[in-house]
């Protein structure tokens, strides 16, 4: 025989859940400790990058040292393929090399933080045009201490035998504000560390139309510096100078 029991009602059901009041105070409490926790998290994730930015820059000096090693020690050239020099972008065929002495890991050009975005993006990383856009500024026109027209020819620099020069750099980089795009989009922005992370606009650190005009003005913090002789080092803004980081008079700049 069957035997039902009915359960009596119990009035501890009635207040065993959250009042609407309690849950509002649960999910404020939860945001709250979102907005606490992000920016330390983003923060910690901003420093392991730098750490992965400071070895790509360490291998990269050493690809371009094996490079000049069986160069009769000149460095890559710095000219894009139409022969100008802005220290983002490297030629084709110099580009290919470098790659190919890497052993085919392209990862060590890039800056962890560095989006190029969709391809809507204003700058993207291979024009056949004028060549590859990498992740770092490539300084060797600032070592050759040379002036260049922009219909010259840029010359092969020697690696010296002994020199703390600044190689490379990270892509601090920014063009004035023309009053009609040339070689990059007119007041283009690109800052791979600021406080927590790349300054990004529409998904790309090469940003267009951000206020402030340069690195500084959009939240810049620093950046690592390789040198000649193989180091890398940290360095803050503060410690960086303004550098002309094209060969076109007033085209493009820089902070290393």
């Amino acid at each position: 025989m069957a035997v039902v029991f009915k359960r009596r009602k119990d009035g501890r059901a009635k207040t065993s859940g959250l009042t609407l009041v309690e849950l509002m105070v649960v999910i404020a409490l939860t945001a709250l400790l979102s907005a606490l926790l992000l920016p330390a998290l983003s923060t910690a994730k901003e420093k392991s990058r730098r750490t992965v930015c400071k070895s790509n820059e360490r291998q990269l000096l050493a690809v371009l040292r094996m490079y000049a090693y069986e160069n009769e020690d000149y460095f890559p050239s710095c000219a894009d393929n139409k022969g100008y020099y802005h220290s983002i972008r490297l030629s084709d065929a110099v580009f290919t090399n470098l790659v190919d002495e890497a052993g085919g890991n392209t990862n060590i050009f890039y800056c962890p933080n560095i989006v190029f975005g969709s391809t809507n993006s204003p700058v993207q990383q291979h024009d056949p045009q004028y060549g590859y856009i990498i992740g770092y500024n490539y300084l060797v026109y600032g070592i050759s201490s040379s002036i260049k027209a922009p219909d010259s020819t840029i010359m092969p620099v020697k690696w010296p035998s002994t020199s703390t020069n600044e190689l490379l750099a990270d892509a601090n980089y920014w063009t004035p504000a023309q009053s009609s795009a040339g070689y990059f989009p007119a007041q283009m922005i690109v800052v791979p560390h600021a406080a927590m992370g790349t300054v990004t606009s529409h998904g790309s650190s090469f940003t267009i139309g951000l206020p402030g005009g340069n690195c500084a003005g959009v939240g810049a913090v620093g950046g690592n510096i390789g040198l000649v002789d193989g180091s890398v080092h940290w360095w803050s803004l503060s410690q960086m100078q303004t550098n002309d980081a094209s060969s076109v008079e007033n085209d493009a700049y820089g902070n290393w």
